[in-house]
């Protein structure tokens, strides 16, 4: 009887230590440490200085294509959540004739 519940303990202690254990938080930090998403890739971007002027979304997107490959149209929405989000600011810039939307810090 003595010997069942040892076994019982151990096991149980075992799979305690596998569940738990620190080793498998710390690979999960490494993992989660490695994903940038885009709008982190947008701040890094706008602590690097890249948005004391006025940037379109298509600056935006042709600066940030080689790190993150992506659709414009996912850049334009990145950066209004961010301006909405009070991340950035909005201002206005001359493309030729036009009044495009640009975003600066």
């Amino acid at each position: 009887m003595k010997t069942d519940l040892r076994d019982i303990i151990r096991r149980i202690e075992k799979l305690e230590n596998k569940v738990f254990s620190d080793k498998t938080k710390d690979r999960k930090l490494v993992k989660d440490e490695q994903k940038k998403t885009l709008p982190d890739l947008i701040i890094e971007l706008r602590d690097s200085g890249f948005f004391s002027q006025p940037r379109t979304p298509v600056e935006a997107h042709e600066k940030l294509n080689p790190k993150y490959s992506c659709e414009l149209n996912r850049v334009t929405m990145a950066l209004l959540r961010l301006q909405r989000g009070n991340q950035l600011r909005k201002a206005s810039k001359r493309d030729g004739e036009k009044r495009v939307t640009a975003y600066v810090w």
